[in-house]
């Protein structure tokens, strides 16, 4: 490639306005949105000027992504057709240009619903949206050219090599570089005899790309002035039957599964916000892994996979449903695609080959496999079911496995899915068993995290799951026979700006970064019949004090993880008396810690307290004088607090013998909102960026008001425009906005007016 244009801007659209890419050709409200708005053909427009001096040249024209058939004509001749919404797809246009004059591209997008390729024919649990949503760019190639490259790496005999496959149009000498952090570690001139070459290369001191440390190789192939680069990562990956191994070691993968959906604009989001959810998913949710469901997604997102070390389980675009021969063949194509387009990310650690859910095939998945391995012998191959005993083409047996409310299972046992001899992972739990909003009760949003806690602990505690993958990391909008009727599936841990909820907290305390948060305001009207039997606490401290008006209770630590098999398990603190009978009330400790026990077994059976309850009871009010009004007085003031005076609870988190987080919980004197913003600087790269303000609103001490649900306004300046509208309301406590440059200016200014306070963000734009 001797030059690279990028063509993002100033698109026709519709013949009417101009836009610039990515593009959703329609958007769509929050919720309450209909489907059928975004079903139709959207025709883009651009004029390219080509100088002649390029007209011995190839001119590869490149769409990382159109949704969904898109069929392209140059100066009004049709020059190729497309019929998938999720891959790359490139041709050359150099017979088509007119040179020294304009030319004109034109892309017929279908996004209608009935075509037939997948993941169409039937229901689907997501929105599919339209528009050219990804980059356009064009190639500009001498004759002689580096087609494609492949790299290999490998162990053997205690050595680390490269197996390189190189693709070159025309046989020609050829030179070999190869580079870590910008310093050659290798360079060789190749004297190249076909078309397809093949070179090994030793790595003396090699660094090696895992989790920790992703490190990475950069590779480039030249001829003459024309040249071919790309990222590696030297690692091994194999799933066994006993576990997954990273560079020979063995790693538990605990992931989520993402769309790459956002409010108002569907998949249309460029590099920065495509970037920031991969650090979101390794940097505060913590996991190591994330398959990309159901479909192929940004290679912005995948490159950022592989910057931070986040495993990747890729899957070609289907949804339960099975076509016709020509949709098979379709998906087939897919399969080659996905494979050769993304097999050099180091992040990629398995190849979903099957259509999610979908019912056996026999044909169809042998030739899916024997595809994915022809083309990279390097990984293995996947397909997602939600049935046992399914037919064992793939590699690695993936099950959605979801929790049972009624039989309250946590995980199945392998044995009753698939066969003992095959690698086996969990692809899905939870999910749709326990949908979650931001303004449910209490009670149910921490439902949600210790239904996930019981499936994780779960995990660790079997050697032969290989891997455990929640759905998933963020509410989506979805069609009108899934979700809550107002086409949202609340599934996520997040919301669909990216906030927060209880079971986010879960993860977060996973990670090295001191954490704590509480599952509970201690509110009780809350709770039914107004009794909270125990709340816990997510964190990675080494234990939690507790004090009640002032007065220190008790102490939480290891002896009170709820989930033992997880490293930093859910503490539960279900004591908030303690020694307080004893130091306030002047009980002997024999009396207050019988009285403390009558009084949790109160709280737990009310009426139908068990006869040694009672008869404790018999003996406080016999041995110890305490009738049967003193008890309930100190019921109420100690456990049910209906009606009493005010009590404050302080929560201190301690690591290392030092205090790194207080929650204090009271009544709400004042409120105030935050903003969170991914970055005040937004660089015009090859197209308009975006920031993402995540809003909250909080009290006097900086606790989350979680039925906060105010409208606020907003308002953009300058060199940003809002995307979506510019009346927006909290969600349990939360919001979200997203900004764009608009190429205006070089300063933009976001105004935040809510009944609680106003925020002034101010953005720089960097060209």
């Amino acid at each position: 490639m001797i030059e690279r244009i990028y063509l993002n801007r100033d698109w026709t659209f519709n013949g009417k306005e101009k836009v610039d890419l990515p593009h959703n050709a329609k958007d769509i409200s929050y919720n309450y949105c209909n489907e059928a708005d975004y079903q139709f053909i959207s025709i883009y427009e651009l004029e390219i000027f080509i100088d002649d001096k390029y007209k011995d040249k190839h001119l590869f024209l490149t769409f990382e992504g159109v949704l969904h058939k898109s069929d392209i004509y140059i100066n009004d001749i049709h020059a190729y057709t497309n019929l998938c919404g999720y891959n790359k797809f490139k041709f050359d246009i150099k017979n088509y240009i007119k040179f020294n004059e304009k030319n004109i591209i034109k892309v017929v997008a279908d996004s209608n619903e009935n075509l037939n390729i997948p993941p169409f024919g039937n229901v689907i649990d997501y929105l599919t949206y339209s528009g050219i949503y990804r980059d356009v760019y064009l190639d500009i190639c001498n004759e002689d050219y580096v087609k494609d490259v492949f790299v290999k790496p490998y162990f053997i005999d205690n050595n680390w090599k490269a197996d390189i496959d190189i693709y070159l149009n025309n046989i020609i000498d050829f030179n070999v570089k190869i580079l870590f952090l910008n310093e050659i570690i290798y360079d060789k001139d190749i004297k190249a005899n076909k078309e397809y070459n093949n070179v090994i290369i030793d790595f003396k001191e090699p660094k090696l790309w895992d989790i920790d440390n992703p490190n990475l190789y950069k590779i480039i192939v030249s001829i003459s002035d024309d040249k071919y680069e790309t990222d590696f990562g030297l690692r091994t990956c194999i799933f066994k039957k006993d576990g997954f191994y990273l560079n020979n070691k063995k790693i538990k993968i605990l992931g989520l599964n993402r769309h790459q959906s956002y409010p108002y604009v569907g998949y249309a989001m460029p590099k920065s916000m495509q970037e920031l959810d991969a650090k979101i998913l390794k940097e505060e949710l913590c996991v190591n892994a994330v398959r990309t469901s159901h479909y192929m997604q940004s290679h912005h997102f995948i490159n950022m996979c592989d910057k931070l070390g986040l495993l990747v389980f890729i899957e070609a675009p289907g949804w339960q449903y099975l076509g016709d021969e020509d949709w098979k063949l379709q998906h087939l194509e897919n399969v080659k695609n996905m494979v050769l387009d993304y097999r050099n990310h180091p992040s990629i650690i398995l190849w979903g080959v099957r259509i999610n859910e979908s019912k056996d095939d026999h044909n169809l998945y042998s030739k899916a496999n024997e595809i994915a391995h022809s083309l990279d012998n390097t990984r293995q191959t996947a397909g997602v079911r939600c049935y046992a005993k399914g037919e064992e083409l793939e590699d690695v047996y993936t099950y959605n496995d979801f929790y049972d409310p009624f039989d309250k299972k946590g995980l199945s046992k392998k044995e009753n899915i698939c066969s003992k001899n095959i690698p086996y992972l969990v692809s899905e739990f939870n999910g749709h068993m326990f949908p979650t909003k931001m303004f449910d009760k209490e009670i149910l949003r921490s439902e949600q995290a210790l239904r996930i806690a019981k499936g994780m602990n779960e995990f660790y505690s079997n050697d032969d799951i290989t891997g455990f993958f929640v759905w998933c990391m963020a509410d989506y909008n979805t069609h009108k026979d899934f979700g809550s009727g107002d086409r949202i599936c609340y599934h996520g841990v997040l919301d669909m700006f990216r906030n927060p909820k209880i079971a986010s907290y879960l993860y977060s305390s996973l990670g090295e970064k001191p954490y704590f948060n509480l599952s509970s305001s201690l509110n009780i009207g809350d709770y039914d019949a107004s009794i909270i039997h125990g709340i816990y606490a997510f964190t990675n401290a080494d234990k939690i004090n507790l004090y009640r008006n002032g007065e220190f209770i008790k102490s939480f630590g290891k002896e009170n993880k709820a989930y033992p098999n997880i490293k930093n398990s859910p503490i539960l603190i279900d004591d908030f008396v303690g020694n307080i009978l004893e130091t306030k009330e002047g009980y002997s400790k024999k009396a207050s810690d019988m009285m403390k026990e009558v009084l949790y077994a109160t709280l737990k059976y009310g009426n139908k307290m068990p006869f040694k309850y009672k008869l404790m009871y018999l003996k406080l009010m016999l041995f110890h004088h305490i009738n049967y009004e003193k008890g309930y007085e100190l019921y109420s003031k100690y456990i049910g607090n209906w009606g009493s005076k005010e009590t404050i609870y302080k929560f201190d988190a301690i690591k290392d013998n030092k205090v790194f987080k207080t929650i204090n919980l009271e009544k709400v004197r004042k409120c105030h909102v935050e903003a969170k913003v991914s970055s005040n600087i937004l660089i015009e790269e090859n197209t308009y960026d975006v920031a993402l303000i995540r809003i909250c609103a909080k009290d006097q001490n900086d606790n989350i008001l979680s039925y906060y649900n105010e409208g606020f306004k907003i308002k953009a300046e300058g060199g940003i425009d809002i995307i979506g509208p510019n009346i927006l309301s909290f969600k349990g406590g939360y919001s979200g906005i997203y900004v764009k440059s608009n190429g205006k200016d070089d300063i933009g200014l976001l105004k935040i007016n809510t009944q609680i306070g106003n925020l002034e963000i101010k953005f720089e734009i960097k060209r």
